[in-house]
């Protein structure tokens, strides 16, 4: 796997992860103000998400090389 198709992979597995991470944790706003969407969270945390999604998806990336480089799976 050459680092043009591992940095593909890694970007199409982050994606995959933070929009799975996304809903988790989220807080509804019990009383939000006029003009504020009801189902905005109070705080999305979405820093914490990105890294939890970045550790991932580099875990994620580095099993499938493994795979590639192992003739298991092949691209």
């Amino acid at each position: 796997m050459s680092v043009v198709e591992a940095v593909v992979v890694f970007a199409i597995v982050w994606w995959l992860f933070f929009l799975m991470l996304l809903p988790w944790g989220v807080e509804r706003n019990e009383a939000p103000e006029e003009g504020h969407d009801a189902g905005a969270p109070v705080r999305p945390k979405l820093v914490r998400k990105a890294l939890a999604a970045t550790v991932l998806a580099a875990l994620a990336t580095a099993v499938i090389r493994w795979a590639v480089e192992s003739y298991l799976a092949d691209f």
